[in-house]
C-alpha cells in the first residue's frame, strides 16, 4: 500500500526564537489544517537580510519532497505596497513577500509561476499591517498544502522583484573576484561562486587548481571535508549546497581572515 503523505510546510524567518512570532505562524497554519508537518528551516536569518534568506531557502528547499510548501518571512517592507506572492518552481511552492527573497529560486531550470495574493478569504480576518507572516502568508501556505492551486489566490505576476545579488567577476587572466554572501555559525565563509560555474571556467581556461587571497593572507589548499584541512589554517571547500567556501578545521575562518558578508575573496585559477 502506498504511503499516505502528510503535507509539509517549511518556515524560514528572521524572527529568532525569543519572541512569540514563530509560534504565531504555526498557530495560523494549524488554524487552517492540523493535517500538516511543520519544519523549521531556520529562524536565525540576520534581521532584514533578504540576501541571506535567499541563499538559505535556495540551499534548503531541494532536500524536501516534491510539492513541499516553503514559507519565507524576511519582510522589512511589511505593510507597504510590496506585494504578497505565491509561486511554484521545481515542483515546490513558495509563499512570502515580493521583495527579492526568492531571487535564487527564479534561477531554477523550470521557470517559476508567480501570483499575487489578493484573495482575502484565504487570509485571516483584518490582517495586521505589521504581521503579514501570521495573517496572510501562513494561512495561504496552509491552504496550498491542502492542494489548492496557486492560481486561486490572485492574478499572475510578470515582474517579480529580484535583488541585485553580487556575481563573481572574472578577468581575462583567470582571476575570479568573489564576494562573501554568508557566514554560518561555525565561521565558514560562503562565497557566491558555485561548483558548476567554477569547474566550467577551469575547463575553459585549462586550469586545474585554485589558490586564493584575502588581504595579505594566502589560501593554498582545497579539501573535500572539514576534517581534512590543516588545523587553524583557512582552506577552500565546496559545501553541501555546492558553493565555494573558505573554512578552517575546528576554527572560524571568518575570524582568522576577518571576513564578513560583502567582503571580497580573490580566487586564482592555476
Amino acid at each position: 500500500m502506498a504511503e499516505q503523505r502528510v503535507p509539509i510546510i517549511t518556515l524560514t524567518t528572521d524572527f529568532g526564537t525569543r519572541d512569540h512570532y514563530v509560534s504565531s505562524l504555526k498557530a495560523a497554519i494549524l488554524s487552517v489544517t492540523t493535517q500538516v508537518q511543520i519544519v523549521d528551516v531556520t529562524h536565525e536569518v540576520p534581521a532584514h537580510d533578504i540576501g541571506a534568506a535567499a541563499y538559505m531557502i535556495r540551499s534548503a528547499y531541494a532536500a524536501f519532497p516534491p510539492r513541499t510548501t516553503h514559507l519565507v518571512v524576511v519582510d522589512p517592507g511589511v505593510g507597504t505596497s510590496r506585494r504578497p506572492i505565491i509561486l511554484s518552481a521545481d515542483n515546490h511552492y513558495f509563499v512570502g513577500p515580493d521583495n527579492g527573497v526568492f531571487t535564487l529560486i527564479y534561477e531554477c531550470d523550470v521557470p517559476a509561476r508567480v501570483f499575487q495574493i489578493t484573495a482575502e478569504h484565504y487570509m485571516s480576518p483584518s490582517p495586521s499591517p505589521t504581521f503579514h507572516g501570521r495573517d496572510i502568508f501562513a494561512p495561504v501556505a496552509a491552504h496550498v498544502s491542502r492542494g489548492l492551486g496557486i492560481e486561486n489566490f490572485g492574478d499572475p505576476v510578470e515582474d517579480p522583484v529580484k535583488i541585485d545579488l553580487p556575481r563573481p567577476k572574472v578577468t581575462q587572466e583567470g582571476l575570479v573576484r568573489a564576494t562573501v554572501i554568508f557566514v554560518d555559525r561555525f565561521g565558514n565563509v560562503v562565497t557566491n561562486v558555485t561548483r558548476t560555474a567554477l569547474e566550467a571556467l577551469m575547463q575553459k581556461l585549462g586550469r586545474t587548481q585554485i589558490r586564493g587571497g584575502v588581504g595579505g593572507a594566502a589560501i593554498t589548499e582545497t579539501r573535500a571535508t572539514y576534517a581534512e584541512g590543516p588545523g587553524g589554517t583557512p582552506f577552500f571547500l565546496f559545501n553541501s549546497s555546492d558553493y565555494l567556501e573558505v573554512a578552517a578545521h575546528e576554527a572560524r575562518a571568518s575570524d582568522l581572515l576577518e571576513l564578513k558578508p560583502g567582503d571580497a575573496v580573490e580566487i586564482h585559477l592555476v
